[in-house]
């Protein structure tokens, strides 16, 4: 019985280290030069600067501009595929929430429409065999995640109506993961459900 008690506990202690290892406070990635302005950033929250103006809610089209990869690493995180297949469904998810929202998509500058950018600046793939074992999963150890920047300027004379740099990791509760960057699409539905939130917030007269 001691035996067990003491296999317990230091299983206990494993997972504690796990999940402290897996949950730290993640802080805002660094600038890589994608947006046009970033004096206007501010903290908004773990890991996010951010920027809104409220002329965006006089806004009612948007142009969804092919998103950008920007990841940087030695030997490449993502293949070539992988890297395309992660821009285009940012881009399908942005689009998507847009269009939920009532805002029309538009392919031509003009007035009340704006652009919006976005840039992966960073991709962390999850270690999915690792996360078959629960425990492991709930540990958030071995989730991955991805940091972005994204503006949206007027699409006649590229004012800045906002802008984000923000990072983020995926549902470490989420025990069906079975694809390396599925992590990374959980990141990105978050990102496009939060501008739609933000979006109605400045409609309805609050950026708060």
């Amino acid at each position: 019985m001691f035996t067990n008690s003491v296999r317990s506990i230091s299983y206990t202690g494993l997972m504690v280290a796990l999940v402290a290892a897996g949950s730290g406070c993640a802080s805002a990635p660094k600038p890589s030069g994608f947006i046009s302005d970033y004096s206007r950033l501010e903290k908004a929250g773990q890991g996010k600067l951010r920027y809104l103006s409220d002329e965006l809610a006089n806004y009612d089209s948007y142009i969804v501009d092919p998103v950008q990869m920007r990841v940087h690493r030695d030997p490449p995180v993502l293949k070539p595929e992988e890297r395309a297949d992660v821009a285009n469904y940012f881009q399908d998810a942005i689009t998507r929430v847009l269009r939920e929202h009532d805002y029309k998509i538009a392919t031509d500058a003009g007035p009340r429409t704006a652009r919006v950018r976005f840039a992966i600046t960073d991709v962390q793939k999850s270690k999915w065999y690792l996360n078959l074992y629960a425990p492991m999963k709930l540990s958030g150890a071995f989730t991955g995640g991805a940091s972005l920047e994204g503006e949206a300027i007027d699409s006649v004379t590229g004012v800045q109506l906002a802008a984000t740099i923000q990072a983020g990791r995926g549902n470490q509760f989420e025990l069906d993961t079975f694809n390396s960057l599925d992590d990374v699409r959980d990141v990105i539905d978050r990102w496009a459900k939060e501008a739609g939130k933000r979006l109605d917030e400045l409609k309805r007269g609050s950026t708060k």
